[in-house]
């Protein structure tokens, strides 16, 4: 249990971003952009439909029956990609610095009072009330201090799946 205490890890750039993916796409779960696109498809198809359908009663389909629908359709598209790029540059403004704080190698210590982080930068303490839950995405553990920030353990840095589990009851018994 002693090797348990203290633990190495070099957290990168593709870790950061494996748990910027997974807790954006917790976090935004029902605002996904496909729905979206479904959604705005499925009314433009009605609203088609039940305008062609009155200029079919009233006596004629013209032309600016196409050009109303057609520049209503260019609308709502110009606003999803506004907004899919609008995401794009918000991500880009929450990507942390290579060898900074959150990218970089850290040490990490488990003690009965909490966890201490010893980056190249200075050290953290994370007493056991502020950790919220932990979680085992695709052989990562995230040990969330706060809703969306989290220390990561990669895989890299746990040596066997034995480690990995004694790790995790370890974490577990003190949240």
């Amino acid at each position: 249990m002693e090797n348990l205490l203290n633990l190495k890890v070099e957290t990168s750039k593709a870790d950061y971003d494996a748990f910027y993916s997974y807790t954006a796409s917790k976090v935004l779960k029902s605002y996904t952009w496909i729905p979206m696109l479904k959604n705005v498809f499925l009314w433009l198809v009605l609203a088609f439909s039940f305008m062609s359908f009155f200029q079919f009663q009233s006596g004629g389909i013209g032309n600016k029956l196409f050009f109303s629908v057609l520049t209503l359709s260019i609308s709502f598209f110009i606003y999803v990609a506004l907004s899919k790029l609008m995401e794009a540059k918000i991500a880009q403004c929450f990507t942390p610095n290579e060898n900074g704080i959150m990218i970089g190698p850290k040490e990490f210590e488990i003690t009965p009072d909490g966890i201490k982080e010893t980056n190249p930068y200075g050290h953290n303490f994370y007493n056991w009330d502020v950790v919220e839950k932990i979680e085992e995405v695709n052989g990562s553990i995230y040990v969330y201090v706060d809703k969306v920030l989290a220390l990561i353990f990669n895989p890299e840095s746990l040596k066997s799946d034995e480690y990995r589990e004694e790790l995790l009851s370890e974490l577990k018994k003190h949240v």
